[in-house]
């Protein structure tokens, strides 16, 4: 925010100002409520296993919710901001107009900042980023709960035998999603990439801005 107010305030308030206001406005909370869900989740397993009642279900499934779409707009709020800021005349230009705008994207993003030298760290951490596995299957599991259906969970039943220890993170492949099978830990790993992403896309952004 420091760094993107000598551009965009000084000596004037730019257009620019005001579409980078609103969505770096969202980074920190749409972080923080994605955090959150899943320290919901991870609790909640931790604390009941898998014996939850339908009340229990219900909440555990709106975290898992809660937690990719607020993740996955943490994200494309931080792309947004930036595209924002890379318009202004003293960072890029880039077409930032009425289309691209209603359809920036970290891929995007990248496409309109490639020809831009100066912008070229921040071009290779949006393709590391748009080019990983976990972005894919944050996007992937995002768009299936906001679109089509909660994760299906894979449930096990034994006869004359315990059944298998049950998975905090197990739920079968969908015509959209893959199978996600994985402990606490794994989902822990898929928000420290969360944090180590949107760390580093926030730092190059920084660095456009002349000091």
């Amino acid at each position: 925010m420091a760094a993107a107010r000598r551009v965009l305030l000084h000596p004037a308030k730019g257009p620019e100002w005001s579409e980078f206001a609103g969505a770096s406005n969202l980074i920190g909370w749409r972080y923080r409520a994605s955090s959150e869900e899943w320290h919901y989740y991870k609790h909640s397993w931790q604390t009941h296993g898998e014996a939850v009642d339908h009340e229990g279900l219900y909440r555990r499934e709106r975290a898992l919710f809660g937690m990719f779409t607020a993740g996955v707009a943490c994200i494309e709020s931080t792309a947004y901001s930036l595209a924002a800021l890379s318009a202004h005349p003293r960072i890029g230009p880039i077409s930032f107009g009425a289309a691209e705008q209603r359809a920036c994207s970290p891929k995007k993003l990248l496409n309109l900042l490639s020809p831009l030298p100066k912008a070229a760290a921040l071009a290779q951490a949006l393709s590391t980023l748009c080019a990983s596995a976990e972005w894919k299957l944050w996007v992937e599991l995002r768009n299936r709960m906001t679109h089509r259906s909660n994760l299906p969970r894979i449930i096990f039943g034994a006869v004359g035998a315990e059944p298998l220890p049950a998975k905090a993170l197990h739920f079968a492949a969908t015509s959209s999603t893959p199978i996600v099978e994985g402990d606490l830990a794994s989902f822990d790993a898929l928000h420290a990439w969360l944090t180590r992403s949107l760390t580093e896309l926030l730092i190059e952004g920084s660095n456009l801005c002349p000091i």
